[in-house]
Order: C-alpha cells, then structure tokens, then sequence
C-alpha cells in the first residue's frame, strides 16, 4: 500500500512540475511592461458572443399576430413561438398554412409557404384506344 501511495504522488509531483514549465514557456514577452501598468487601466478580454445557429422548421401556422409581428409553428418536434425579424411580412400568411422558417435566436429570418406538389392528372391520349379495342384489331400484313 505504501508503495502505491509513494508512486502515486511521485506521478503527482512530476505532472505539478512539467505544469509549470510548460506555463512559463506560454508566458508573453510583454509581462514586464504589463505589470508596470495599474489594473484599472487593463481592458477586460471579452468573450466574442458565439452566434446563434440557424435553424429550421417546418409545419402549420397554430397561431398568428400579424399586428404584434409574432406566430407560432407546429413542426414534427412540436410547437415554435417565433418573432418575425425585420424583413419577415406576416401579412401575407393565416393560421393554417404550411411554412418553412428559418429562425435564430426566437426571431425568424425568413417565412416561405409550402407549395403542395401538384398531382400530375392521369390523361389519355387523343388516340388511344381502350385495350378491348386494341386486341380485337387484326394487324395489318406485312410487305416482303
């Protein structure tokens, strides 16, 4: 036990040690000339906001507030409360509508209503023939 406990602090002690070396090598050429210089005169280093990422659903217009600029959007994950940015025109849309939106940050970029694909109509020819028809005809001889 006492032989664990003395290669386990041994460990220790060289990790604690190489932090060290490793801290004062990273430390910048300027240090002198910034310890000179009073703390209120530093400048905080402030974090840059991470942006927010761009999302997107889509779903039904639940509800609708054209006047206040805000709705709600029922996708496959659940209901989206949603502010329209400021290029968004809630006008032109009603509870009920199929949408994509984009949105980052509770505010919605953009609002595209989803256009239902078009069923193609399954038309006959002008000249088809029902298929009755078509096997009762003889089929005409060939020439040789």
């Amino acid at each position: 036990m006492k032989k664990i406990f003395a290669v386990v602090m041994a460990v220790a002690f060289a990790f604690s040690v190489a932090g060290f070396a490793v801290a004062a090598d990273k430390a910048p050429a300027a240090a002198p000339a910034a310890e000179k210089a009073p703390m209120a005169e530093k400048a905080p280093m402030a974090k840059k906001a991470a942006k927010p990422k761009a999302q997107q659903v889509t779903g039904t217009i639940e509800a609708l507030d054209a006047a206040a600029g805000t709705f709600s959007v029922k996708g496959k994950k659940g209901n989206v409360d949603l502010k329209a940015g400021e290029k968004v025109k809630l006008g032109d849309f009603k509870v009920g509508d199929k949408v994509v939106v984009k949105y980052a940050d509770g505010a919605a970029s953009s609002v595209k209503a989803v256009k239902a694909p078009k069923a193609k109509k399954a038309e006959p020819k002008a000249d088809a023939k029902p298929m009755a028809e078509k096997k009762a005809e003889p089929k005409p001889a060939e020439k040789k």
